[in-house]
């Protein structure tokens, strides 16, 4: 039998549904076949029947339509598409509430019709088949009367149809009951990746981003994704980056029909993309008069139906309110174990999570990853001078220019002592090198207070870079290259304060 793909999306659901088992085996009883589920890249999400040896032939010669044809699943209604003469398989396409093709139900091969033999002579000469082979293996593939066939594969299209849009009624549920199992034993990072990819799930965007705030209404956590790659990634990022911000702010949603026309979105994105709707919710919080966070779609094309996708976020904030609540308490609680108490940056061990995760995003995505690491000179001297108190004032200032510096999706944590690392997704070397570049004379520039009588100090910075092209690096050999770019910096510091 042919290996089950796992069962997700909207197509795996309806698969695994008890509605479409109970279609299954009405049409068996009628027809005496058993249908099943593929998607549109001819992958199978139910277990498909032992082959006959026509079928086996064709594929071992690369010649089978179901599998190497790319266009054999996609049909307009159901039918029975010809594989050669007449052998072929009953098709039926399976369709979203929008009547979107997302796979198409299938029954094994069957001979519907008389084989010609002059056609199957030439098509077995075209696959080095003696054609007498190729011939009894077809006049041997099951019989099967057309006209019953389709009559009953009628009534499959018909529940198919009936199936989607009950699903589609069902769809705010059903992300919700997987967000809520998913919550009980998520970490932090995997926890906004979850909510990011129920809201992509229930409304079928093309991009999304979800924010969430502390109790001081500062970001807490952020999380971006799109199910394909696009080198238009960085600047939809930012697009609903900023109408997030409108969203908490405001704490109001907003649809933006078409993003060509306004020119908030233009400036987001510099003018870069070019087209689409923007949908955003915010996430209320019951005790206060303030949002926790706001959730924000966007689409490639313009959209009509802004009402329902809009309607479809808040039915999914308002019935999984108690979700994302807990889901929050548990990132605040996790952050809060992940960060270094001295500095308020994150921690090493918070680092090395963080690093896994983007390097694996990267590699999904095809692009690149940075890294700017920099150390505090004559660190312990400082710790000397001011004791732990003084050197959490200045670590605490330090960390702040950083933030204030940096995009909201660049992470800074801590290595050890006087050593930091900020990590920026989605930018190679030079993006890095423009950073250290900035940031070294904004922080040695920055007057630090070391004392509670203001006590003012000055530091001096060396900066060292990495990248990883399209995530092919591992976290400790990408970490390596950058502490080795900062031990040049600091050998090249210290050459120049010799120089007379």
């Amino acid at each position: 039998m042919m290996e089950v793909e796992p069962q997700e999306g909207e197509l795996g659901v309806l698969a695994g549904s008890p509605e479409f088992a109970r279609m299954v085996d009405r049409f068996h009883a009628s027809t005496s076949i058993k249908l099943q589920v593929f998607d549109l890249d001819a992958h199978p999400l139910t277990a498909v029947e032992e082959y006959p040896r026509y079928c086996r032939l064709l594929q071992e010669r690369k010649a089978c339509p179901l599998y190497f044809d790319p266009n054999f699943l996609k049909r307009n209604q159901e039918t029975i598409g010809v594989c050669k003469s007449g052998v072929g398989h009953f098709i039926a396409p399976v369709r979203n509430e929008k009547q979107d093709q997302l796979g198409a139900v299938l029954g094994p091969a069957v001979k519907f019709g008389p084989n010609s033999v002059e056609e199957l002579a030439d098509f077995a000469f075209q696959l080095k088949i003696f054609p007498d082979d190729l011939i009894q293996a077809a006049d041997a593939v099951q019989a099967q009367d057309p006209e019953k066939l389709l009559g009953a594969g009628e009534l499959v299209s018909v529940g198919l149809s009936l199936l989607a849009e009950m699903q589609a009624k069902e769809r705010v549920g059903h992300a919700l009951r997987r967000l809520q199992s998913e919550i009980a034993e998520s970490n932090s990072q995997m926890l906004s990746q979850h909510i990011v990819d129920a809201v992509l799930y229930l409304t079928r965007a093309d991009y999304a981003l979800v924010l969430m705030l502390d109790d001081n209404g500062s970001d807490l956590s952020s999380a971006f994704d799109q199910p394909m790659a696009d080198p238009l990634m960085a600047s939809k990022r930012r697009l609903v980056e900023g109408i997030a911000e409108w969203v908490k702010h405001a704490d109001r949603t907003v649809s933006v029909p078409d993003t060509s026309k306004s020119a908030w979105c233009r400036y987001l994105t510099e003018d870069v993309v070019k087209e689409g709707s923007i949908v955003g919710a915010p996430i209320p919080d019951q005790r206060t008069q303030f949002s926790i966070g706001a959730i924000v779609v966007g689409f490639d094309q313009p959209r009509e139906d802004l009402e329902e996708i809009l309607g479809a976020l808040e039915s999914f904030v308002s019935e999984g309110l108690y979700a994302l609540v807990m889901g929050r308490k548990l990132i605040q609680a996790e952050q809060l174990a992940l960060l270094d108490t001295q500095s308020g940056a994150y921690s090493e061990r918070y680092l090395a999570d963080l690093l896994d995760n983007e390097l694996s995003r990267a590699s999904r995505y095809n692009h690149d990853l940075a890294l700017v690491v920099f150390e505090i000179e004559a660190f312990e001297v400082l710790r000397g001078k001011y004791g732990e108190d003084g050197l959490a004032r200045i670590l605490r200032e330090l960390v702040a220019v950083v933030r204030a510096k940096t995009r909201r999706v660049n992470t800074l944590c801590r290595i050890h002592d006087g050593q930091f690392c900020l990590v920026i997704p989605e930018a190679g070397r030079e993006v890095a090198v423009r950073q250290a570049d900035r940031l070294r004379p904004a922080l040695e520039g920055h007057p630090y207070a070391a004392t509670p009588n203001g006590e003012i100090v000055r530091l001096a910075v060396d900066t060292g870079v990495a990248a990883s092209e399209r995530g092919k690096d591992d976290r400790l050999a990408l970490i390596g290259q950058a502490l080795q770019s900062l031990e040049q910096a600091r050998t090249e510091r210290r050459m120049q304060s010799f120089k007379p």
